[in-house]
């Protein structure tokens, strides 16, 4: 895109206008809302964490060309769970728990609503572009959208609106107005006041609609992720010709990411690093894994235990001396061996090249 002189660039308020309203009529029953609204609530936990929601909307337009690309992806926990592509045009579930709790039928929805998002995107970026005939190049226009459940149960929304790459336009909770970001003119303040969205309705999708949607989706994430079975805990022991003995333990088939995994010496905690809830690394199926090692001297194995608790359980496994996944000296020894079996077979062939 060209610089113009310096000046701020100028809003394009047609778009955004769209976008807006695109997704508050979605949560009032259709579109991207319309997976989680058919999700259903078989019963509520405390929070013990801060849960999100956030939906990303990007509109993609090149200058002379007709063609508007759209991808809508949607997050929870940070996690990409269902993504739109406008080459594609299908919207594609992520993570086992979906494919399996009506996930093909949310698509198909999706997938007709966002054809007719994407139709309406490719005139209205078109226009705009038009408009704007100096500028050149691939324009990008952008929502960030969402909401937060706190621990305390108190609930938190955003939306934000952007243009190539730049934030300019931000609801305020608080006062219920569009907030312009940046140095705007009078003439922009003014086009938003007398046409921006509804406060009440977006007040009524942040504050409402979206915790409520992220309950269920959690409730339902929990109940369909205790069809995998319980979660499993193993210690693997690898031993050094000298030194310390190193012992790793694993934990799989998490629920979530609230888990409390440490080392025991005597049934005592061993002091070691903080656990949180980030170094635990999702598996791709839709449960999580985490891992916690510690050394000890040879010998002291049997005094120590891997304890896991995790949502209602609480898994204990001990660590065993000479049980051991990897011995770095058998592994040395048998690298050795397999290097000096090759040797003459490797010597046989370079001579038969070099004759």
């Amino acid at each position: 895109m060209k610089a113009s002189s310096g000046k701020p660039r100028e809003f394009r308020p047609a778009v955004l206008l769209l976008i807006l309203g695109l997704l508050l009529r979605d949560s009032r029953g259709s579109s991207i809302q319309g997976f989680l609204a058919d999700v259903e609530v078989h019963g509520s936990s405390r929070l013990t964490r801060t849960h999100t929601l956030r939906y990303n909307v990007r509109a993609h337009s090149l200058e002379g060309s007709e063609k508007t690309q759209l991808l809508v992806l949607i997050y929870v926990d940070e996690e990409l769970f269902l993504k739109y592509n406008g080459d594609s045009r299908e919207t594609e579930p992520l993570g086992c728990w979906i494919k399996g709790h009506g996930g093909n039928e949310t698509c198909a929805r999706e997938t007709n609503n966002l054809l007719k998002v994407e139709e309406k995107l490719r005139g209205m970026m078109a226009e705009v572009i038009n408009q704007k005939s100096q500028e050149e190049g691939l324009h990008t226009l952008q929502a960030t959208l969402g909401c937060e459940l706190l621990s305390n149960g108190s609930t938190r929304g955003f939306w934000h609106l952007g243009y190539d790459g730049q934030n300019f336009l931000t609801f305020d909770q608080k006062t219920l107005t569009w907030t312009v970001d940046g140095p705007s003119t009078q003439q922009n303040k003014m086009f938003w006041k007398t046409h921006a969205p509804r406060a009440d309705l977006v007040k009524t999708f942040l504050d409402d609609i979206c915790p409520a949607h992220l309950q269920r989706y959690l409730a339902s994430l929990r109940n369909g992720l205790q069809d995998t079975g319980p979660p499993m805990v193993t210690v693997t022991c690898r031993n050094y010709p000298v030194g310390r003995v190193t012992l790793t333990c694993r934990a799989f088939n998490l629920y979530t990411r609230e888990a409390t995994l440490v080392w025991l010496q005597d049934g005592k905690p061993v002091q070691q690093k903080t656990f949180r809830s980030e170094t635990i690394l999702p598996s791709g199926d839709g449960t999580y894994q985490a891992r916690v090692s510690i050394r000890v001297l040879p010998g002291q194995e049997p005094q120590f235990s891997c304890n896991l608790r995790h949502g209602n359980h609480s898994i204990m496994q001990t660590a065993v001396s000479g049980h051991a996944a990897e011995d770095s000296q058998d592994v040395a020894s048998s690298a050795t061996a397999s290097a000096g079996s090759a040797l003459p077979v490797v010597l046989a062939v370079a001579l038969a090249r070099a004759n």
